[in-house]
């Protein structure tokens, strides 16, 4: 998603407008390319703007947090070795680094 769309898109920019911290993360990885096909991370964490929802280390350790009903994620944040590979709002995919993400879901992103 170019830049310009993600400023017009209102829900998105509201959203984001709430978490600068996020937002400037999005920003500085809007434009960067995917990652390597064969790139095998070690550790791969999951926020919202809650805090930690899930994680993984080096394939073996996961772990995970609780959220109440009331608690509904405003986004969903992927890092993969501590940076930005995966951004949704609702279900609006802004960041995507992942190729297997793009070639799993065909054309419709």
């Amino acid at each position: 998603m170019q830049l310009l769309q993600l400023n017009s898109n209102e829900e998105i920019s509201s959203v984001l407008s709430l978490y600068p911290e996020w937002q400037k993360m999005v920003l500085e990885t809007i434009d960067k390319p995917p990652l390597e096909s064969d790139f095998l991370p070690k550790i791969i964490e999951v926020f919202d703007q809650y805090g930690l929802l899930a994680g993984k280390v080096y394939g073996w350790f996961s772990y995970e947090c609780t959220r109440t009903v009331q608690e509904e994620s405003a986004f969903t944040a992927w890092l993969i070795d501590e940076e930005l590979a995966v951004f949704y709002i609702g279900s609006d995919l802004i960041i995507n680094r992942l190729q297997i993400l793009t070639s799993a879901l065909g054309g419709l992103l």
